[in-house]
């Protein structure tokens, strides 16, 4: 996904999506999902912007981007490049990185529990549910931040071992029912996979913002 905020008086007032490549043929639906955030005052709080909101009824990683977008819209900055890096979870432990703007911010061990084990002030920490909270808590806001896109990085990759083009359909991939906007009942049966959608950027990060300068002037290339 591409996502564009649109703001005005301090508060979301739209967005344009572009669902540039998604796994299953529901997902671009979703982008609608995003107007229950209008309104919404910016902030950098993750757990503020959304508040109150179902987030099962969005698309994971759609929402997780538009989130971006507002905590980037409440501090002002031009802009901010992230990096996560985490290797295959079949070779614990293992260390996942996160560079924002070239410079290292954090740098996690982690076995194979999903849980943080160094370094200190992490150590114990689990990824699954209430990581936003500690994070919030425990965390000067920009550090927060990174944090929570490392997790997301860390608590995805693993996906990447999945065969989903051998996939038929969601279901087959074992999705999680009701997790997320494609996983809700009435389009978890009616989501076929969406064919070469695929990219491999194990071995190098090159291209995959390929064409992101040119659509963000506005000029849309061909992919």
């Amino acid at each position: 996904y591409e996502c564009v905020l649109h703001h005005r008086d301090g508060r979301v007032a739209g967005w344009d999506v572009d669902p540039l490549r998604t796994p299953w043929s529901p997902c671009a639906g979703s982008a609608t999902q995003l107007d229950e955030l209008i309104g919404t005052p910016l902030s950098t709080s993750t757990l503020a912007s959304a508040a109150g909101l179902d987030v099962r009824q969005q698309c994971t990683h759609l929402f997780d981007l538009a989130l971006l977008t507002i905590s980037h819209a409440a501090r002002g900055i031009a802009e901010r490049h992230y990096d996560a890096t985490v290797p295959d979870w079949t070779e614990p432990p293992f260390a996942a990185t996160l560079d924002r703007d070239g410079r290292r911010m954090l740098r996690w061990e982690l076995g194979t529990t999903a849980e943080i084990t160094a370094p200190p002030g992490f150590a114990g920490v689990s990824l699954r549910g209430g990581f936003l909270a500690w994070s919030e808590q425990r965390l000067h806001p920009d550090l927060a931040e990174a944090a929570q896109v490392l997790r997301r990085a860390v608590w995805l990759s693993p996906a990447r071992l999945i065969d989903l083009e051998g996939c038929d359909d969601a279901i087959e991939s074992s999705l999680t029912p009701g997790v997320c906007w494609t996983a809700q009942p009435e389009r978890i049966t009616l989501a076929p996979r969406v064919r070469h959608s695929l990219r491999d950027h194990g071995p190098s990060a090159d291209g995959m913002l390929a064409g992101f300068d040119e659509r963000a002037r506005g000029t849309r290339t061909a992919r």
